[in-house]
């Protein structure tokens, strides 16, 4: 039996209209796009919940499906994680690219593909595990760039708490599982411990710093821009030719990571 949805929404603290909350049809804040939540629309509610048929549908953003995927879409974890949770695991193994979700199926650019035609979807499960697998790999290393840029901030701790709440953000959007924990898990390792994806990161963050020491320019927005630019740069030259780091026995210092206030 299918959860309720009205529940799952409680569970995860959606914002509803009072005056819809017993009926069939039940009216909330749209946590997906958020445009309702803006300043001046504090009357509107966006995110219509069928409490009979347990499916969901933002009228603005036009997000919409059953209960099970909106719980994976709220909570972040794979589709497949949330049916075990409530019909428990399938005998037959479930092959790695059915468990993304339709957003996470979005993002590599296989939701339409998917919805249009499943059983050739399926034939080309290996190519979008592929294709997931390179975009799970370029957000790791993005984020993680941009985490040590942030965590190496001086002086400025309310413009650094205003950054790292950015890349959390950031990393919710990417709807990678756990994400942020990942890259927490790889910050407090040893360099050279760090998994290849943290490596590459680091590297970026350098770079980032190093663009911002050679123009003088330290403005923390500047800096993040360099990364996000980087990064890109980095994947079109991987392309061509690969790429060997300069700095492979260099570490982060102070003056190097300090900046004018």
């Amino acid at each position: 039996m299918l959860p309720e949805i009205l529940k799952v929404a409680e569970e995860y603290g959606l914002t509803f209209n009072p005056r819809t909350h017993v009926k069939k049809e039940i009216l909330c804040k749209c946590t997906f796009c958020e445009e309702d939540s803006k300043p001046g629309k504090g009357h509107k509610f966006y995110l219509s919940l069928n409490t009979q048929d347990q499916v969901y549908k933002c009228w603005y953003c036009g997000v919409s499906g059953g209960v099970l995927d909106f719980e994976a879409k709220l909570s972040g974890l794979p589709y497949n994680k949330v049916r075990e949770k409530y019909f428990g695991k399938r005998k037959k193994p479930v092959h790695p690219a059915e468990s993304l979700n339709a957003r996470q199926l979005r993002l590599i650019g296989w939701a339409e593909y998917k919805r249009k035609d499943r059983n050739d979807f399926k034939k080309n499960r290996e190519s979008v595990l592929r294709d997931w697998k390179k975009y799970e790999h370029g957000e790791l290393v993005k984020h993680f760039a941009l985490f040590m840029v942030v965590a190496h901030i001086e002086n400025q701790a309310e413009r650094q708490n205003e950054l790292l709440q950015y890349v959390i953000q950031s990393c919710h959007n990417a709807r990678i599982y756990l994400l942020f924990n990942q890259l927490l898990a790889e910050y407090v390792k040893d360099e050279e411990e760090r998994s290849g994806w943290a490596k590459e990161g680091t590297e970026i963050a350098r770079r980032a710093w190093k663009a911002s020491l050679s123009t003088y320019d330290f403005g923390m927005d500047k800096v993040v821009y360099n990364v996000v630019f980087l990064y890109y740069m980095l994947e079109m030259d991987k392309k061509k030719t690969p790429i060997k780091s300069t700095h492979k026995n260099e570490t982060f210092v102070e003056d190097e990571m300090s900046f004018a206030n």
